[in-house]
């Protein structure tokens, strides 16, 4: 589970989100290196932030695409209810640390950030492919919001999660420069990774919001596909003209689905 916590103090609203074990499952089942797990992990925990601050009705579905001339070519996250799900295309892609941290903008490299909401869709470059940042840059071109976005995977010698999560900030337009100012400074040199290993998210919450934020959501975030037959289905007849062959006149198809790994034999009309 991953405990999401959605409140505002003043006019600054506050999210914040634990996923270590949101991101533990991802890896488990891409079996991704130490920089993939923390790009996927990070996306994956944006795209869970974002569902929290959303104003309005939730979307059904709600999809966070980067799109990179990187090694690891294309990532994807997706949210439904408190469902979270996602794949990395080049789950192996590396890159050697930078100052002890994973160099993940690295094997991002260029490219753009493509967020849909049922069906809606927003698109804009990617700027520092450190994922936060370009979460970041979303809100405030596609959406007008003034946020901070820190996301952040901490991995373990042997490549294991050892915490992970994330936090949003949002200036409301009637914020005070005071207010302002007090964000800034609870989230300058915070290592929300390094934070989450020490303390709890409720602890993130308190810090991010000097003990006086009031909260308004508690969520519980889960790694889980919902994938089915039909769904697998539906995606193999509309890539049908890539099948070989021997599949087309035998008409079946072994698929397997992107997020999960599991297997589906398909039968063809």
């Amino acid at each position: 589970m991953g405990r999401a916590i959605l409140g505002r103090y003043g006019n600054v609203v506050v999210g914040v989100l634990e996923s270590k074990d949101i991101v533990s499952e991802a890896r488990r089942i891409h079996g991704t290196s130490p920089t993939a797990t923390a790009l996927l992990g990070r996306l994956l925990t944006g795209a869970a932030l974002y569902s929290l601050v959303y104003r309005g009705t939730r979307p059904k579905l709600i999809t966070f695409e980067m799109i990179m001339d990187g090694p690891a070519e294309h990532a994807v996250a997706q949210v439904k209810g408190t469902r979270v799900r996602g794949y990395v295309k080049n789950p192996e892609a590396h890159a050697k640390p930078v100052g002890g941290k994973l160099a993940v903008s690295s094997i991002v490299g260029k490219g753009v950030l493509r967020v849909i909401r049922d069906g809606y869709v927003s698109e804009v470059p990617i700027v520092s492919g450190e994922v936060g940042e370009d979460i970041a840059h979303f809100f405030y071109q596609s959406e007008q919001r003034r946020t901070a976005v820190g996301v952040g995977v901490l991995v373990g010698e042997y490549g294991e999660v050892l915490s992970a999560g994330g936090f949003i900030l949002e200036v409301l337009p009637d914020a005070t420069e005071e207010e302002i100012a007090e964000a800034e400074e609870r989230i300058r040199g915070l290592s929300v990774s390094g934070f989450l290993k020490e303390k709890s998210v409720e602890d993130l919450f308190s810090h991010l919001t000097g003990g006086k934020g009031e909260v308004a959501e508690v969520l519980d975030y889960r790694y889980e596909c919902w994938c089915s037959y039909e769904e697998v289905k539906r995606l193999v007849v509309m890539m049908r003209e890539e099948l070989t062959e021997e599949e087309k006149r035998e008409g079946k198809v072994v698929a397997r689905c992107m997020f999960c790994k599991r297997e589906y034999l398909i039968e063809l009309d």
